[in-house]
């Protein structure tokens, strides 16, 4: 009964863990949008968090937005340094890559050269 019960707990504590690789492993990826084939040009950005905070006497309070750092353009000319992910801003970007030909490509903000080279790779597979 002993050994059983020490399987279950080992199990209950190396779950959390496994879960935790799977997530990292997910968030490693890049992620298109935007015009996926036919595109005429490619933004690659950096996601990421912007906290900011407020303090009323006290009581802190804090909120976390996702933010979109630009990498780099390829054959387009992006103004904004970054780009908040709100539903208004995304459905911009969206609007801006139907009437560009712009595919846009999302990695993680502490991206590997590798990552990033495969980012360059999938804008360049679909250019014309």
């Amino acid at each position: 009964m002993k050994v059983f019960a020490h399987i279950v707990i080992g199990l209950i504590l190396t779950t959390p863990m496994a879960l935790s690789a799977q997530n990292k492993a997910q968030g490693s990826e890049l992620i298109a949008w935007g015009v996926l084939s036919g595109n005429s040009s490619c933004v690659i950005f950096a996601e990421g968090h912007k906290t900011s905070g407020r303090f009323y006497g006290v009581a802190v309070t804090t909120k976390t937005v996702g933010k979109l750092t630009l990498v780099e353009a390829q054959n387009y000319t992006f103004n904004q340094k970054e780009v908040l992910e709100s539903q208004e801003n995304m459905n911009n970007l969206m609007q801006i890559a139907q009437k560009d030909h712009v595919k846009f490509v999302k990695i993680p903000e502490k991206y590997s050269p590798e990552l990033l080279e495969k980012a360059r790779a999938s804008c360049k597979s679909d250019a014309q």
